[in-house]
């Protein structure tokens, strides 16, 4: 460390001591105070430039209401449009009143069941619309293909006494302004009081709190439409969860005072989850914990697996226009709507008409207890398939619709041209078939089991993959295979490398001849839970 030269002791505090005689020694103090003056300098500069940027910044951003206004009056006189702030706009129509609405029109339709809409409304003045459901409690098979039933609650049309489920309920339709006079009759013969909370209704609780009906119990509200959309409608009574679990759902429609562009065909989806105790087929009752823990057993589309697809796969033309009123019926989920082979052309967000559609959007996201309104356009034939592209929903869990496109194919926007020729080999001769056998590989097969399923190897494998599990043979006999599995690619190959059919497509068939005795597990490559034997005896 540096030591201090201590001061003479005859020189008193604070006195300059006496400059020897010659010239004066080297003097830090002045080099310490130029230090110091440069010091003082830059932080009086800092401090102006940072009083000057706050100035700069403030004069940037702080504008007084005052100059806000002149500038606005400038404008406005100069001929210059000034935009109210969207937040300031009201959407809502002009009501006319009460007293001097008319019914709507006799020809008018405004209930339809699932997937049909009700026509487009073309009147523009506002009206009453009458709607009067019926509460339902019945046993509906929501798995027809595997025989799963389960006691549902829903909605019907009072007047249309085919409905069984009335899951999902009818879909509404109205225009915005409208007078809806809902009426809700709970028969005597069911067992649970329920209600109805309609999202399109501004009142309490939608009007679940005034439509709370014991069985044998009718009640009526009227609620004017505010705003146009797709829009849920559920229960709301008791244990929530459970009656919307149950099937108590649906969707309503309200149309905006200026339509939206005309589309060809018009279809109302709902997509929901059942909560089970099995899948196995019988009747099934509610798993009010997997309800808790949102685990469903099933997601499906308008109440049922198969519900749109199959024999009951929406139908359009090449050239079509179509358009779905998608309702989340959840209840616990998000759903992912997406078109595979295909793109929503447009797509109104959360099912808001006075939006600005999206164009061109691959998945739209749905929420539980909410809708969208979505176009796709039939460019060339095919099947379109609608799906939540969680796709274990869709392939696990049933969330899966057709859209069947019919007409004429155009090869300027699709055409299987084929993969590019391979050089030919030469065929080797088929073996004569000694006491040939066949064996198919079913439809379905490729659905996902377990590898190690109990009954892999069972004649009534559930789901079967082949005709027949577990073939017994003697040497020299020819097996034959064929691909029967609609749409789906599969291989014939050995545990042990025998042999190996090589990818086979819908049709297509593979035969192998057995000439050594012994037992030979075969599985798919693509689809390994597809295992089978054929065992031959010497």
């Amino acid at each position: 460390m540096t030591q201090l030269a201590e001061r003479p002791q005859d020189t008193p505090p604070g006195r300059p001591n006496e400059a020897p005689a010659g010239p004066p020694p080297p003097h830090p103090h002045y080099t310490l105070g130029s230090i110091a003056v440069v010091g003082v300098a830059v932080a009086v500069l800092a401090a102006l430039i940072g009083i000057g940027a706050l100035f700069a910044l403030a004069s940037r951003d702080s504008v007084s209401d005052d100059r806000v206004v002149d500038i606005v009056d400038e404008r406005v006189a100069a001929g210059v449009a000034v935009a109210a702030p969207a937040f300031d706009m009201d959407v809502t129509p002009t009501l006319t009143p009460k007293a001097e609405l008319a019914p709507a029109p006799a020809a008018e339709v405004h209930v339809t069941n699932a997937p049909n809409v009700p026509p487009p409304i073309a009147r523009t003045e506002q009206a009453i619309v009458d709607v009067r459901f019926e509460l339902v409690e019945n046993l509906t098979a929501i798995d027809p293909e595997t025989g799963v039933e389960f006691e549902t609650w829903g909605y019907r049309n009072l007047d249309d006494g085919s409905v069984v489920s009335g899951t999902p309920g009818p879909m509404i339709r109205a225009r915005v302004g409208d007078l809806l006079r809902f009426t809700l009759t709970n028969p005597a013969g069911n067992t649970q009081p329920h209600n109805i909370d309609l999202h399109a209704v501004t009142g309490q609780g939608g009007g679940a709190a005034d439509t709370l009906v014991a069985p044998g119990e009718t009640a009526v509200i009227e609620a004017r439409m505010l705003y146009p959309g797709i829009f849920m409608y559920h229960c709301a009574a008791g244990d929530v969860p459970s009656h919307i679990a149950r099937g108590m759902y649906g969707g309503i429609l309200v149309d905006p005072e200026t339509p939206l562009p005309a589309a060809d065909k018009e279809f109302y989806v709902v997509q929901s989850e059942f909560y089970t105790t099995s899948t196995e087929a019988g009747v099934v009752d509610l798993d009010r914990a997997a309800l808790t823990e949102e685990h469903p057993t099933m997601v499906v589309f308008n109440g049922a697996k198969g519900a749109i697809a199959g024999d009951n796969a929406l139908q359009i033309d090449v050239g079509d226009r179509a358009r779905f009123f998608f309702v989340n019926a959840g209840l616990n989920l998000d759903s992912n709507f997406h078109p595979i082979g295909s793109h929503w052309d447009a797509v109104w967000p959360e099912g808001a008409l006075l939006a600005t559609p999206i164009r061109g959007s691959q998945t739209t996201l749905v929420p539980a207890g909410g809708g969208v309104v979505v176009d796709l356009v039939g460019y060339v034939p095919s099947n379109i398939i609608l799906v939540d592209h969680a796709l274990t929903r869709a392939f696990d869990k049933g969330a899966i619709g057709i859209v069947a496109v019919n007409g004429e194919a155009n090869t300027e926007i699709f055409e299987a041209t084929g993969a590019e020729p391979e050089p030919e080999e030469p065929e080797e001769p088929a073996a004569a078939p000694v006491d040939g056998e066949s064996v198919s590989i079913l439809p379905a097969s490729f659905s996902p089991q377990p590898l190690d399923a109990a009954d892999e190897f069972a004649d009534n494998e559930d789901p079967a993959d082949y005709s027949v599990n577990v073939l017994t043979v003697p040497v020299g006999t020819t097996v034959s295979w064929t691909n029967d599995d609609p749409g789906q690619i599969h291989t014939v190959t050995s545990v042990d490398g025998t042999f190996d059919s090589g990818f086979m497509d819908e049709g297509d068939a593979f035969s192998f001849t057995f000439t050594e005795a012994g037992e030979y597990e075969y599985f798919c490559t693509p689809h390994p839970w597809m295992r089978a034997k054929v065992i031959v005896e010497g």
